[in-house]
């Protein structure tokens, strides 16, 4: 590779916008005709394919910038070797060097941001970390930009530990409540399987379990906009939120709505471990404490058909929590094999 390093130099040049025109046309002097374009379009598909799957790293990435280079350069001394014999080709080569600059440009340049793109690909990648948090198991995370993220029971989330692009971006499975540290140029982003929720610095809660057919999202502080995307992940309607304001997206009917709320107290607290409900259905309530607890629980018809107004702290046993929800609901709690089951309810007569 030495001999060839004063036109590598030059070629470097070329890409930095710094070469004279004598040195454009040392440089391009050769690249003239139909084939030389075809042997460059080639080479580039051939040797970048791998890169654009996902299957390259720098090395091999470097590799294919070294035979794009090799084959120029094999192509510049041939042409040159041609031009000794052929003299009178001259003229009609320099009146096209213009128009074989631009093709240059246009090939080379779309090799480097190729290479460029996977590279970045693949540090991105590497800086991605995940947590996870079992049925009754909660965790506070901190990311690198000082957002805190309070992780429920049975949740995930996929997050980068530092900078990558222009945006922040988590993945999101199961519920979180998020205090985003403000930061305009680098929107935060959470992706939801089809709902994406921005923000640039605000609080807010997601609920977002992938067996669930509704997914919510309830703001607390600042503006959050929430968008349903297509399977293709192109954006098909979006809600802007202010605080005391709910996103509804229903999975199964690709619906997205927007609604007041009269008090954000209740996620604010479910953050702590504590569950508040204001008119839930039992069995809603009943999912819940299943996560914080992982326990079985079972419920009568008669139950399932009440609405539950209360609030419970998860830090105590199940028995006490379960025995505060039947006197809610007027049922009783019996304790079985396989965890606990609900009696009767507020349909008694």
């Amino acid at each position: 590779m030495d001999k060839h390093l004063p036109l590598y130099n030059l070629f470097v040049k070329y890409l930095e916008d710094k070469c004279s025109p004598d040195e454009i046309r040392q440089l391009l002097l050769y690249f003239d005709d139909a084939e030389s374009e075809y042997v460059l379009r080639s080479l580039i598909k051939a040797e970048l394919g791998f890169l654009s799957n996902g299957e390259g790293n720098e090395q091999k990435a470097d590799a294919a910038v070294k035979k794009v280079k090799s084959i120029i350069i094999k192509e510049i001394a041939d042409r040159n070797n041609q031009e000794l014999k052929h003299n009178s080709k001259r003229k009609f080569v320099l009146q096209n060097w213009m128009k074989i600059a631009a093709l240059w440009l246009v090939l080379i340049t779309s090799v480097f941001l190729l290479v460029s793109r996977q590279i970045g690909n693949n540090d991105k990648r590497q800086s991605m970390k995940f947590a996870s948090t079992k049925p009754g198991e909660r965790k506070l995370l901190q990311l690198y930009d000082g957002t805190k993220v309070w992780l429920s029971p049975s949740s995930s989330l996929e997050y980068q530990d530092q900078l990558i692009g222009n945006l922040r971006e988590v993945k999101l499975e199961g519920e979180a409540f998020f205090e985003v540290a403000k930061d305009k140029k680098h929107p935060f982003i959470i992706h939801s399987g089809r709902m994406q929720t921005e923000v640039v610095g605000t609080s807010f809660n997601v609920n977002s379990y992938s067996k669930q057919n509704i997914y919510n999202v309830t703001v607390v502080t600042g503006i959050v906009k929430v968008s349903m995307m297509s399977d293709k992940k192109e954006k098909l309607s979006e809600v802007i939120l202010k605080p005391k304001q709910q996103a509804i997206f229903n999975n199964a009917q690709s619906t997205l709505a927007d609604k007041l709320i009269t008090t954000v107290d209740a996620v604010i607290k479910k953050k702590d471990g504590i569950l508040s409900y204001e008119g839930t259905p039992v069995p809603e309530v009943v999912s819940d404490l299943k996560r914080y607890y992982n326990q079985s629980i079972e419920l009568e018809n008669k139950s399932a058909a009440c609405l539950c107004y209360g609030e419970f702290d998860t830090k105590k046993p199940i028995g006490i929590v379960l025995s505060q929800l039947a006197a809610a609901i007027g049922a009783t709690v019996r304790e079985t094999e396989k965890g606990y089951f609900l009696e009767g309810g507020c349909n008694d007569k």
